[in-house]
């Protein structure tokens, strides 16, 4: 049966949670589970999802407070919460997400064609993604992480690239999926982001760090980019 395990990186935010919980359930049809991935320092969002856990109707998903083990970013979270997820599909999501009504329907249609193994959401703001060449938040089959793994030099069992400080995983992610001819755009999937730059947020503690290293992230990326833009990856 397909089910999908959404994976939810937060911090510092642990006033969102409750919010973020009722989004993704309610809008999603397929059955599901959501793992949100906390920081060990980080109690009051620890507490926030035990809280929350609570108050929801278990019947029908399961939720779980899901400790990060590996670095302390992005990657590293969606890591942990993958390494505890039991869903054939996984979704990368975040804490700044708005979920469409029915939103996994078409992209879990899309990922039965034959070749798809990740689906980029329609997260409507970002050029790439409206142009259907990026895809900020996404959909990923299991099968696929486990054969080859998510980053091309570290191999199955991979999702994201552990070595970025927060920005371009999803990008990396991404170009190496669609290097492999295994990446679909689903435009009708809407999850929006709520990002401050788009003028849908504060600019909070957590988006100031996450962009304290841009610059070195950006350097990383390209210096890792030969890996899957010129042919050299595993397929």
């Amino acid at each position: 049966m397909t089910s999908i395990s959404i994976i939810v990186p937060t911090f510092g935010r642990a006033d969102r949670i409750e919010r973020v919980a009722r989004n993704i359930h309610g809008s999603t049809t397929t059955p599901h589970e959501i793992l949100f991935v906390y920081e060990s320092e980080d109690e009051a969002t620890k507490e926030a999802i035990d809280q929350v856990a609570m108050l929801l109707d278990h019947r029908t998903f399961a939720m779980y407070a899901i400790k990060n083990i590996h670095k302390k970013n992005y990657a590293g979270a969606v890591q942990s919460g993958f390494n505890e997820s039991i869903g054939s599909l996984l979704f990368l999501g975040a804490d700044d997400l708005d979920f469409s009504m029915d939103w996994d329907t078409p992209c879990v249609s899309l990922m039965k064609e034959e070749g798809v193994s990740v689906v980029g959401t329609n997260d409507l703001h970002n050029q790439g993604v409206l142009e259907g060449w990026h895809a900020t938040h996404y959909l990923i089959d299991r099968s696929y992480l486990s054969r080859v793994g998510g980053v091309i030099d570290v191999g199955p069992g991979s999702v994201n690239y552990l070595g970025y400080d927060h920005n371009y995983p999803d990008t990396e992610f991404i170009e190496t999926a669609s290097h492999r001819g295994v990446f679909r755009p689903c435009l009708e999937s809407v999850v929006e982001h709520r990002h401050f730059v788009f003028g849908l947020a504060a600019k909070d503690s957590t988006y100031e760090k996450g962009y304290a290293k841009l610059n070195e992230d950006a350097a990383l990326f390209e210096s890792r980019r030969h890996l899957w833009a010129y042919g050299q990856g595993n397929q």
